[in-house]
């Protein structure tokens, strides 16, 4: 009867133990995708600006 009580303790600390992980990669997730999308939008703009440059510089 220990042992049954012992693996269900370990069992409910690493079902609280998964569910604050997944907790936290919500919060660090959530505050980064502001920058992830800063990243995208200037990844972006810099496809943009080497396509225009390579358009001009076809026209020269």
């Amino acid at each position: 009867m220990r042992c049954r009580m012992l693996g269900r303790s370990g069992r409910i600390r690493s079902r609280e133990q998964n569910i604050i992980l997944l907790v936290v990669a919500v919060v660090i997730v959530a505050l980064l995708w502001n920058f992830i999308g800063v990243i995208l939008r200037v990844a972006l703009f810099a496809v943009v600006v080497y396509l225009v440059y390579r358009l001009l510089q076809s026209w020269t």
